[in-house]
């Protein structure tokens, strides 16, 4: 038996090796796949070789898979990025709506909270810090908005437009991100 644990450790290195091996095919595979999209090929090809250090796994199935790697990093190095050129005014209307709707969403959603206990004084410390700013915009609609079952729901209302707001403009297929990425 303490003659096999050498031997299990050496095969749990090469094991080792072999994932780290795959998991980098993978990732370069990945890469390839992902920037595929956006992308234009060329017509210089580069080859960057890799370099491995001296593993347990033998010469001939090493090649074979340094000549796999150098096929993906051939496939990524010979298409370069095309990014779309966006206007002056996208990047920084992007870094004010971002964060403003993102502190407008959670003060209305502090502020249905508070709506919860009728009995806290909003003038004291820490529920002014959330009602004071949001108290005009509440106030606008909150005479049209009707109280259901006894609660304000105006915060809710607005939490739902602001929320709507930043999805249509900052999320994933919004108007600011898809002007950013793609130039529409």
């Amino acid at each position: 038996q303490p003659q096999q644990l050498p031997h299990t450790l050496t095969s749990l290195t090469r094991a080792t090796a072999m994932m780290n091996k795959v998991s980098t095919l993978l990732l370069l595979l990945l890469s390839a796949a992902t920037c595929s999209a956006f992308t234009t090929t060329s017509s210089s090809t580069t080859r960057m070789p890799f370099t491995t250090s001296p593993s347990p796994i033998s010469s001939t199935s090493s090649n074979t898979k340094l000549n796999m790697m150098n096929e993906v990093v051939d496939i990524t190095s010979t298409t370069s990025m095309m990014l779309a050129e966006t206007e002056a005014w996208v990047y920084p209307l992007k870094n004010v709506l971002d964060p403003a709707l993102n502190l407008l969403s959670f003060a209305m959603l502090c502020r249905v909270v508070i709506s919860w206990y009728p009995t806290v004084n909003v003038n004291e410390l820490p529920y002014n810090i959330v009602v004071w700013p949001t108290e005009p915009l509440l106030r606008l609609i909150r005479g049209t908005v009707p109280p259901a079952f006894g609660v304000d729901i105006t915060p809710i209302v607005y939490l739902g437009i602001f929320t709507f707001f930043h999805e249509i403009l900052l999320g994933q297929q919004g108007l600011l991100t898809m002007k950013i990425k793609y130039g529409i």
